[in-house]
């Protein structure tokens, strides 16, 4: 025996009515206890040592860049010397090697 007349929202009304004026109400004792939060930033203190290591070491780099024309003239200039055959001759290696024999040569103290 089919049932007429009965619309699918006069059944559910009553129920969902009943449990949303439970939901608002609790959200409006919710909304109605927040206590608003202020907004939080971050923030980095840098001390002041550490700002001055900065300091010294930017002063480091650009002495470490004006240096760098000096190095490239003096390996330009060995590559010259060795294009051209000086480090072949007898008297420069004899020099060399010496050099090299006091850079490894243990010294004693008496």
């Amino acid at each position: 025996m089919p049932i007429e007349d009965v619309s699918k929202t006069s059944l559910h009304h009553g129920i969902a009515g009943t449990n949303r004026t439970e939901v608002n109400q609790l959200q409006k004792k919710l909304e109605k206890d927040e206590v608003p939060v202020p907004e939080k930033f971050d923030s980095v203190n840098i001390s002041r040592e550490a700002r001055d290591l900065e300091k010294a070491i930017e002063n480091l780099k650009t002495r470490v860049d004006e240096m760098s024309d000096v190095r490239d003239a003096k390996i330009k200039e060995v590559k010259e010397k060795l294009e051209n055959g000086y480090y072949d001759r007898p008297e420069v290696i004899e020099q060399v090697a010496k050099k090299v024999a006091d850079a490894f040569r243990i010294k004693k103290h008496d």
